[in-house]
């Protein structure tokens, strides 16, 4: 791998009223990837379609790739295209979520400083573009928290960067070691275990208004305290003996997320 390459992985389900608008994120981009891999997940609309187009567009500007992974589950789709990744580093970007044009360049800035070399780079999700006290505070909530429980993840899967390298030696993504709600959680576990993971004050992406209702699939308030107070060397522990068996009883697999349930609301 050579130094700086970048690649952007999405996988989609379903995505036809907002994988245009994501893709054209990727186009608009300051420092252009090198690869793009889209990784259809069983979808039953017209996505593959939007993704073929997007590939006879841009297939000279760089490598796009179509892949298919019919096993429903963000997490299969990952696995296989993470495997496809021939660059230094690679960003997951979800199929409905808005990335500024400075995403790349902003994230590619802090993995070269000199004086702290991350595993993973992780960008703030705001809600809206707007410059609003709201945002505002968001941001800076994150800087905090993220300065004072180091041995927590601060970012949804959608704002995730990695080191390529490093992603696979811990790994990867990984359905037999995780199967659960908030893989993107757990692999942090393992990342910082070999470094440091930073949230870059300027980074940030803006998530679909359609997210209003995840409360059939998140954990409970305690079991988000027990996580961030849980000491780094017992991660293991909360993750494997203690949430594992609690996500399992309550059914919280990552196919659950397929299940879209904002759309109930519609």
């Amino acid at each position: 791998m050579t130094t700086e390459t970048w690649s952007i992985v999405i996988p989609y389900y379903n995505e036809k009223e907002y994988l245009e608008a994501t893709l054209a994120c990727i186009a608009h981009q300051i420092q252009k990837p090198d690869q793009v891999i889209l990784i259809n997940n069983a979808s039953s609309d017209s996505s593959e379609k939007i993704a073929h187009k997007f590939k006879e567009k841009y297939d000279n500007f760089f490598d796009v790739i179509l892949l298919n992974e019919d096993k429903l589950g963000k997490i299969f789709a990952l696995m296989t295209a993470s495997k496809c990744v021939k660059t230094s580093y690679f960003a997951v970007w979800d199929a409905d979520t808005h990335y500024p044009p400075n995403y790349l360049k902003k994230a590619s800035e802090a993995y070269s400083k000199k004086t702290k070399k991350p595993v993973a780079v992780m960008a703030t999700s705001l809600k809206n573009s707007s410059i609003s006290l709201k945002n505002i505070i968001r941001i800076l909530k994150i800087q905090i928290l993220s300065r004072i429980y180091t041995s927590e993840c601060h970012a949804g899967g959608y704002a995730e960067t990695f080191n390529t390298e490093l992603y696979k030696k811990v790994g990867g993504f990984d359905n037999q070691i995780w199967p659960y709600m908030f893989e993107d959680h757990e692999i942090v576990q393992r990342l910082l275990k070999i470094g440091d993971i930073v949230y870059p004050l300027g980074l940030w992406c803006i998530v679909s208004s359609r997210r209003c209702d995840r409360s059939k699939i998140t954990w409970t308030k305690t079991e988000k305290l027990i996580y961030r107070y849980t000491p780094f060397l017992l991660k293991d522990w909360f993750f494997y003996s203690f949430l594992a068996p609690r996500f399992e009883k309550r059914g919280l697999n990552i196919i659950e997320l397929r299940k879209q349930p904002w759309k109930e609301n519609n």
